[in-house]
């Protein structure tokens, strides 16, 4: 390069990704699809809409007028309830027609599903279906498994570069309605062929967020502005799916509701009571009934109903029933093992035509015909009918052959884990009715939650010193010591988090994340050997943990092995195949090993991923640079900029492209920005230094 002062590849950005017909809307878009022989027999097409944590309550023509029309036109179910209020195990349920104890996932981030059950997807496709699912939320992330029978199963969701992986990673509504529609209309199949579309929306879960003019349509109740921005795309989709040349049924629900306050909880996941359990579930188009339907049903039977009015065998076995079909009156289940992750009591419930038990170390009945809110616990006064649920209850639990919550740790793993160093034993927290009951301990969770929405901010001593109140509080809590631990290591304080790490792995040696953290503590805190064992751990207890793969290839890097570095990189991108950063690892451990064609591929691979990626903007401008194509690297390193300012590497490169590229003028401002920001003493600021002295 001109004045041969620093080489292109010094000055490379190297930061490592650590990541601890029924259509109610007005515009209708016509088909271009071919229309069907006359006499062929054809399928209905079958849209599938998940709406994250809406009540049932929120179904309301005031705020929700596209879907309160949808629900009037079709089969309204008003006394629906989710298996679970938790988005994983309740997708899971809806997807193969079975209760959490029956197909084992019970909670978010911790349980994959194995598809050791049939799929409505895989089913649907089996029968001739083309499958697509868009996906509005890192926890429905291919890796936890309900990918299974879908053609085309979209979960982009962005993650930042440098962060832990957090299941709460979303992205908003119209994106996902974009996504789907384009996919809805590109896709190829025969005139008789249907299409099953899934899409899941997931705004109205916090933090609540609507666009202004959603917000004042709900009279300025957040969360009801994120209905009716759901509702407004929603009417979209149905405009774009819409062909009145073909059959087509719809079915809407939420996953969860939401408690807003009620019982002490603001959000959802710790109890059941019915403000986080009854959703709205509507059916409508082709062969449904319209009406309204009070019986109690469950989100189970959303598979045998879709199968049974597309015409499709519906599987043997599943605790869902077809609600199109003659009267059917059952109890319905719905559990929650979330308070686990607080040490307190997981708790379950039986819901009939009029009676509701919930199963907890203080046993609860409540009268729901006469007292919805369920303000008054009469268990006392009917102790023969609690009897008899509480025995129905343990049945449903438990006649399934139920997956443990926390599946027992072979004896493999145990001894590799002994090996490492550490000893194999203690669940998250016991599964018996011996630990707090959860509804006692809305006051510490609400201040949890408080702190949790303050965290944001960054790591102040008032979120530390609070998280550590609660932490001392509760010491049986693997979340709240944890999340303390976190915002330590964000704030400097990694000695700290460390010792909290080391604590948590004594105590509950089954989670593989635990270990991926206390790997990610140990490294910051200098402690690279403990922490190339602890993601060895962790991936003992869980081979497919992508981001301990990629753990492992950070520490391999520093340590110079960089063949090992590449292949844990290769791995982790192959099991999170979403993954940008992890792309941008393998392309830089590619790019140090000489391999400049892999790490091209790598950095592009990681741009079709998300086109804002800096890091991989970056480490390709500099291959071009290198390949004296610097004309070509000004543009990346320009978006780069755009997504990212502050990114001094890429401003540093941006001169050097400009300057090989004979702009003197474009250099000369790129350097003169890098000494205005860079931080005194940075090699970038000295690099500008000099190559500005060079110009002058």
């Amino acid at each position: 390069m001109a004045n041969g002062l620093l080489p292109c590849g010094a000055v490379m950005r190297w930061r490592w990704a650590c990541v601890s017909g029924v259509i109610l809307a007005t515009a209708v878009v016509a088909s271009c699809r071919q229309a069907p022989r006359p006499g062929a027999a054809v399928r209905p097409d079958v849209i599938l809409i998940t709406i994250d944590t809406w009540r049932a309550d929120r179904l309301r023509a005031d705020i929700a007028p596209t879907l309160h029309g949808l629900a009037d036109s079709g089969r309204w179910f008003t006394n629906a309830r989710t298996v679970t209020p938790l988005t994983l195990p309740a997708h899971s349920s809806v997807m193969t027609g079975m209760t959490p104890p029956a197909h084992g996932v019970r909670v978010n981030g911790h349980h994959r599903f194995d598809g050791r059950v049939p799929t409505l997807a895989a089913t649907l496709r089996a029968a001739g279906y083309r499958t697509g699912a868009f996906v509005g939320a890192y926890v429905l992330d291919r890796r936890f498994g309900l990918a299974r029978g879908f053609d085309e199963y979209d979960d982009r969701i962005r993650r930042q570069p440098g962060a832990s992986e957090r299941l709460e990673a979303e992205r908003p509504a119209g994106e996902v309605i974009d996504r789907a529609v384009a996919w809805w209309r590109g896709v190829a199949r025969p005139p008789t062929a249907p299409v099953f579309l899934w899409v899941h929306l997931y705004d109205p879960h916090v933090p609540y967020a609507p666009p202004a003019e959603h917000l004042a349509r709900a009279r300025g109740v957040a969360y009801d502005g994120e209905v009716a921005y759901v509702d407004a795309e929603v009417a979209r989709l149905l405009a774009a799916v819409s062909d009145p040349r073909r059959p087509q049924i719809v079915v809407v629900t939420g996953d969860h509701g939401e408690s807003l306050g009620e019982h002490g909880e603001a959000t959802h996941g710790m109890l059941l009571y019915d403000g986080a359990l009854r959703v709205p579930l509507v059916v409508a188009g082709h062969g449904v009934v319209a009406g309204r339907d009070d019986r109690p049903v469950s989100l189970v039977d959303v598979m045998p109903t879709v199968l049974g009015l597309a015409g499709v065998t519906v599987p043997q076995g599943l605790d869902g029933v077809r609600l199109d079909a003659p009267v059917v009156v059952r109890d319905v289940y719905a559990e929650t093992h979330y308070p686990r992750l607080s040490g307190w009591s997981p708790t379950s419930a039986l819901v009939d035509e009029r009676w509701k038990v919930i199963e907890a170390p203080r046993t609860e009945l409540y009268d729901l015909s006469r007292d919805r809110g369920e303000a008054t616990d009469v268990a006392g006064a009917h102790v023969a009918r609690v009897t008899a649920m509480r025995a129905r209850l343990a049945q449903l639990g438990t006649a399934r052959g139920a997956a443990s919550a926390a599946p027992a740790v072979s004896g493999e793993a145990a001894e590799r884990l002994r090996s490492l160093g550490y000893a194999s034993g203690a669940p998250l927290a016991p599964a018996t009715t011996t630990a707090p009951n959860p509804v006692e301990m809305m006051a510490s969770w609400r201040a949890f939650e408080d702190v949790l929405l303050t965290m944001g901010q960054g790591p102040s001593g008032p979120v530390i010193a609070r998280l550590r109140a609660l932490a001392r509080q509760h010491p049986e809590s693997p979340v709240m010591q944890t999340t303390l631990a976190r915002v330590l290591g964000d704030a400097g304080r990694h000695a700290e988090a460390l010792a909290i790490y080391r604590q948590a792995v004594a105590h509950w040696t089954d989670d593989p994340q635990l270990f991926h953290d206390l790997a990610v503590a140990a490294r910051a805190a200098g402690a690279s050997a403990e922490a190339l064992r602890a993601e060895d751990a962790a991936l003992v207890l869980d081979p497919e943990l992508a981001l301990a793969h990629n753990g492992r290839g950070l520490l391999l890097i520093e340590a110079g092995r960089i063949d090992e570095a590449r292949a844990a990189f290769d791995r982790a991108a192959s099991i999170d195949t979403t993954s940008a950063p992890y792309r941008v690892n393998a392309g830089n451990a590619a790019r140090a090993a000489g391999d400049t064609a892999a790490a091209e591929r790598a950095y592009r691979a990681a741009l079709s991923l998300d086109e804002g990626a800096i890091d991989a903007l970056n480490g390709l401008a500099v291959l071009l640079v290198q390949r004296q194509q610097a004309r070509d690297a000004v543009p990346l390193l320009r978006r780069a900029l755009e997504v990212d300012g502050r990114f001094v590497e890429a401003r540093l490169n941006l001169g050097i492209a400009c300057q090989e590229s004979g702009d003197a003028a474009c250099a000369r401002e790129a350097y003169r920005a890098v000494l205005r920001d860079a931080a005194p003493g940075a090699r970038e600021r000295q690099a500008a230094q000099a190559l500005l002295s060079g110009l002058r």
